[in-house]
């Protein structure tokens, strides 16, 4: 992945480094998609509980990715697991990844290409964590990010 042209300070952004930042994000993300690279990869762990979530509820093995405006760190990732027979909306593409599908919109995949979905289970915190090489900042819960 290409790195970012905005140099690693300490003070805030300006709006031209995110805008310059944001066409590098876009241009890496056609890149990889053009190059038949996987823009998103899902854990074992991910994969499995999303197998597990979907047979309990009758639905399909697979999940829609969508990065939302919000969330402490400035936007924030929505996963919902897909209907029986979903299609691919108008705008999104469809990935299969460690042999579940995975539905974005392009607006999303410029924010999490190279990403890796991952699902903890442990004492202090249990649910999925995206580790996402494009975010420039996170929030303490893991559920917002910053670009």
């Amino acid at each position: 992945m290409a790195e970012s042209p905005t140099p690693a300070t300490d003070r805030p952004l300006t709006l031209e480094e995110k805008k310059a930042a944001a066409r590098a994000r876009a241009k890496a993300a056609r890149a990889a998609q053009d190059a038949g690279a996987t823009l998103v990869d899902i854990s074992d762990s991910a994969a499995s509980y999303i197998r597990e979530s979907a047979a309990s509820q009758g639905r399909e093995e697979g999940v829609r990715l969508r990065i939302l405006a919000g969330g402490c760190a400035g936007l924030e990732y929505k996963l919902d697991l897909l209907d029986k027979g979903e299609a691919v909306r108008v705008g999104e593409r469809e990935i299969v990844a460690n042999g579940v599908r995975l539905l974005m919109d392009l607006k999303s995949a410029i924010h999490v290409t190279g990403s890796v979905i991952d699902y903890e289970d442990g004492l202090l915190r249990r649910g999925f964590r995206i580790n996402n090489p494009n975010a420039t900042s996170t929030c303490s819960c893991g559920d917002s990010f910053g670009a």
